[in-house]
């Protein structure tokens, strides 16, 4: 495993704190000073694949159609469970990421950026494809495309990264935090 790095580092993915390490994540529209109690990695593997075509209940996507954003079930942390992650589809598909269902992820004034199967050449690492989610009742949501002028039965897309457990600091710490004299990663955990 690589060291603590920049929360976009363009490398593999890597942790963005250590246990017993501050955490000041935005969310709900105000920073939340977190501890960081315990972390583990979670690998790509297939038990974070959704397909985003049989979770919709229907049996293909249309033609340049797409499906509405929906939350997955996989991917929904419990209370104070941090999850730092990167994604890509399997399929020729595209996904536009929203955190929590009214903020973009990706977002400027007028783009909502997309990740599709060819993100990873122009960058192999998905470092741009990072995003995060806090806890409990703040899901993040997929909405798929499919680019194509034929229907596909399937659209997959893939996460891997880390899950941290948090706790809350206490208001002198996170005091000293927004004072600047205690150490933090400052991390926009939803659309800002």
């Amino acid at each position: 495993m690589s060291n603590v790095a920049n929360i976009y580092d363009n490398g593999a993915i890597s942790p963005i704190a250590k246990i017993r390490e501050n955490l000041s994540l935005w969310t709900a529209g105000q920073w939340n000073h977190k501890r960081v109690e315990n972390m583990e990695p979670m690998p790509r593997s297939a038990p974070i694949i959704a397909d985003c075509v049989a979770l919709s209940g229907a049996v293909t996507l249309a033609a340049n159609g797409q499906i509405q954003q929906q939350v997955l079930a996989i991917l929904q942390p419990a209370e104070n469970e941090f999850l730092h992650l990167r994604w890509e589809p399997l399929d020729d598909v595209e996904g536009r990421l929203w955190e929590q269902a009214r903020s973009g992820r990706f977002v400027t004034r007028s783009v909502h950026c997309r990740v599709d199967l060819f993100t990873s050449t122009r960058d192999p690492n998905l470092s741009t494809t990072t995003f995060f989610i806090l806890g409990q009742q703040r899901d993040m949501n997929l909405e798929v495309f499919n680019p194509n002028p034929i229907a596909l039965p399937v659209a997959r897309f893939v996460f891997w990264g880390f899950r941290y457990m948090l706790s809350n600091l206490d208001k002198a710490a996170s005091a000293a935090i927004e004072a600047g004299t205690k150490a933090t990663t400052w991390v926009p955990a939803e659309g800002f």
